[in-house]
Parts: structure tokens; C-alpha cells; sequence
């Protein structure tokens, strides 16, 4: 029952864009955690997702 529930879920969060917009968020933030950790400053990628 509970893997239906994910599964359900999973599928109605990707029709809105949902898991476009997760995995962008988190390709910035392990970018910039990246950069942060590197010591290069961490403000040169301003990759995000565009706002509709």
C-alpha cells in the first residue's frame, strides 16, 4: 500500500513540473555547497529555474 502511495504521488508531482524544478534546486545547491567547500566563493553560478 505504501509503495502505490509513492508511486501515486510521484506521478501527480510530475505532471505540475514538480521533480523539473527539485532536481534543479538541487543541482544549484550542490554547486554552490561545492564552490562554498572548493573556497572559489560560490556566487558564479546563477543557474535557476525560470519563474512562469
Amino acid at each position: 500500500m505504501k509503495l502505490f502511495i509513492l508511486i501515486a504521488t510521484l506521478f501527480a508531482l510530475n505532471s505540475c513540473n514538480t521533480c523539473i524544478g527539485l532536481y534543479r534546486d538541487s543541482k544549484v545547491a550542490f554547486t554552490w555547497t561545492k564552490e562554498k567547500m572548493q573556497g572559489s566563493g560560490g556566487g558564479g553560478n546563477q543557474d535557476v529555474a525560470p519563474v512562469y
